[in-house]
């Protein structure tokens, strides 16, 4: 069942008020590299990057492994 166009404006609203975006500059070659590690990992590039940014903010929540 298709979402409802109330459910939309109201998801876009959450997310407006909740949600950042933030943004990265790299040259083209690096930027497409970065997005064949992240495909060869098994993910895209945004879930690298969010992995990573909540890792920094709250590395006890993220306990380090031997891999």
């Amino acid at each position: 069942m298709p979402i409802s166009e109330a459910h939309k404006r109201a998801n876009a609203k959450w997310d407006q008020a909740n949600l950042m975006t933030l943004g990265v500059r790299l040259k083209r070659t690096d930027a497409m590299a970065f997005k064949e590690y992240a495909a060869s990992q098994g993910k895209t590039a945004n879930a690298l990057l969010k992995e990573y940014v909540l890792k920094c903010l709250y590395p006890e929540d993220n306990p380090q492994t031997d891999e």
